[in-house]
């Protein structure tokens, strides 16, 4: 079999050490930032590698990253929910005091 353009041999993938139980438990409960954390304090690694080892993690479980997207979407909304809120008490408080000014 000859030479074939644009075809390139399955490169295997160094094997990436599975991840300590708390940090799983964490990402299923949708706590990325806390499975580094505990990833970083269990096996004394930088932020850098414990966020491939989550990374290479979530590739091996497209479901749980589509999960942890999904909550990561609705804290979102709700933060712009509260923000748009505020957002119009503070110009009700606002429109308040200007039309309300010459009254005192």
């Amino acid at each position: 079999m000859g030479f074939v353009p644009g075809w390139h041999p399955v490169r295997a993938e160094p094997r990436i050490k599975d991840l300590p139980l708390e940090a799983v438990a964490l990402l299923g409960e949708g706590e990325l930032d806390e499975a580094i954390r505990s990833l970083r304090q269990a096996e004394s690694i930088s932020r850098r590698e414990a966020r491939r080892r989550i990374n290479a993690h979530l590739d091996r479980d497209p479901m749980l990253r589509v999960q942890l997207e999904t909550r990561r979407h609705a804290q979102l909304r709700k933060i712009l929910f509260w923000v748009v809120l505020i957002g119009f008490a503070i110009g009700a408080v606002v429109l308040y005091g200007l039309f309300n000014r010459g009254s005192a």
